[in-house]
């Protein structure tokens, strides 16, 4: 893995002053943190939102919560791919402002939908459009010093983190001021920032880039020929489950724990903001952790201890509780997602990352596009408290085989290149 790493970074290292990659790096933190920021402030009350434009019950508007969330998800999965292969052709900073400009127009239409079907629409183009922090971390991890890499993608799963954490804390008053249609579409408004930052502070260099009629395997093609690749990919696809299929009933359930008659806003918000400050802190340190302990220490802890707190939230009585158990699955769902993103760029040549964190959007996508689904029409039909241990479970049953799975082929791979000489692909 070290060897692998060595060879995906080296040719960068070489061509990147101090400054440079300093510079993007930042400008693409700041880029992500005012994407999510913004993105953040629809997101808790989505079904909230449904309910009122469309006068469903609030169940209903869970299950079409869930179903515009999976769309999403299905069209950044068809999507990631495709720009992926862009952004390792024609640079990823265009495909930053591409994923900025998308998302922006999307929010802003959400602001004038009328019924559920056009939120899913919506959503749907939102998900075709997206891919900002696959496009960023590809950015970075092409620019940076090996070493520095998992502090450096750490950074932007807690910038990612940090706005999600943030939105909900500053739409509660946008809410209780404008009402949901103004707050969503002062977010669109303000997510065109994060494409003016890209465009204005980040200077992408043509070296990492790969030539566009190369002949070399260094691309889609070859880094889908690779086994590791492959059991990284579904590693992704079960670590990221659990979380989002709890996602599309959380608001919901704490309406139901509070007494009747009160405003849920407050409580969703700081609720959301307590998911995502927590992971953001956790995803800061992770990198730390990562170089000092290791991932395969790391992973399999923070399998359990997302598990762990999912599993009593469904039999909580009040909000308080359920509070603190949602902030101690956060912090070890941070520590699960930086992990994750940072096995990826060792696994690939600096000419195809972009081609990488495209296959990491399309799977971590298709695991947020079905968890929603499942989690809004079982909370449908079986109640909101049955959908949390039916997450930890999933979580346990998936994750650990797929992690020791992911374990095997990188041993057997690495013994393969040390006897071939093999490089990265």
């Amino acid at each position: 893995m070290e060897k692998q790493e060595q060879t995906t970074h080296g040719d960068t290292e070489m061509n990147k002053s101090p400054v440079d990659w300093q510079r993007n790096n930042f400008a693409a933190v700041l880029a992500v943190f005012l994407l999510c920021i913004t993105f953040a402030f629809t997101n808790p009350f989505l079904p909230l939102y449904i309910q009122k434009i469309d006068g469903i019950s609030l169940t209903e508007a869970a299950m079409w919560a869930g179903i515009a969330a999976a769309l999403q998800g299905i069209g950044a999965f068809c999507s990631g791919p495709l720009w992926g292969i862009a952004g390792d052709r024609w640079g990823r900073k265009p495909m930053l402002v591409r994923a900025c400009l998308g998302g922006a127009t999307g929010l802003l239409l959400l602001g004038f939908v009328t019924t559920a079907w056009q939120v899913v629409t919506i959503r749907l183009f939102i998900g075709i459009m997206a891919g900002a922090p696959a496009a960023a971390m590809a950015l970075v991890a092409a620019g940076t010093p090996s070493e520095l890499l998992p502090k450096a993608l750490g950074r932007i799963q807690a910038s990612i983190l940090g706005g999600s954490a943030m939105g909900p804390l500053i739409s509660i008053g946008l809410v209780a001021i404008w009402g949901y249609r103004t707050t969503f579409i002062t977010a669109g408004f303000l997510m065109f920032s994060g494409a003016a930052v890209v465009m204005i502070m980040i200077r992408e260099p043509r070296q990492s880039l790969a030539p566009v009629h190369s002949t070399e395997k260094r691309g889609m093609r070859s880094v889908l020929r690779a086994p590791v690749v492959w059991a990284a990919l579904g590693l992704v696809l079960c670590l990221s489950f659990a979380g989002p299929l709890i996602q599309p009933i959380l608001a919901p359930y704490v309406v139901t724990l509070l007494p009747e008659g009160t405003n849920p806003t407050v409580a969703i918000g700081l609720m959301f903001f307590g998911i995502s400050a927590s992971s953001a802190v956790a995803a800061i340190y992770a990198g730390r952790l990562i170089t000092r302990i290791g991932i395969q220490v790391i992973l399999p802890v923070a399998i359990l201890g997302v598990a762990a707190f999912l599993l009593p939230m469904g039999i909580v009585k009040g909000v308080g509780l359920l509070a603190v158990l949602v902030v101690g699955m956060s912090l070890f769902q941070g520590l699960l997602q930086t992990s994750s993103v940072s096995l990826l760029p060792t696994l690939v040549s600096a000419a195809a990352l972009s081609s990488m964190f495209g296959l990491y959007q399309s799977v971590s996508s298709l695991s947020q596009s079905l968890g929603p689904a499942i989690g809004g029409i079982a909370a449908a039909h079986i109640g909101f408290s049955a959908v949390f241990p039916i997450a930890a479970l999933a979580l346990l049953v998936l994750a650990l085989p797929m992690f020791f799975n992911f374990k095997r082929v990188a041993k057997k791979a690495a013994a393969k290149e040390a006897a071939t000489g093999l490089v990265a692909v």
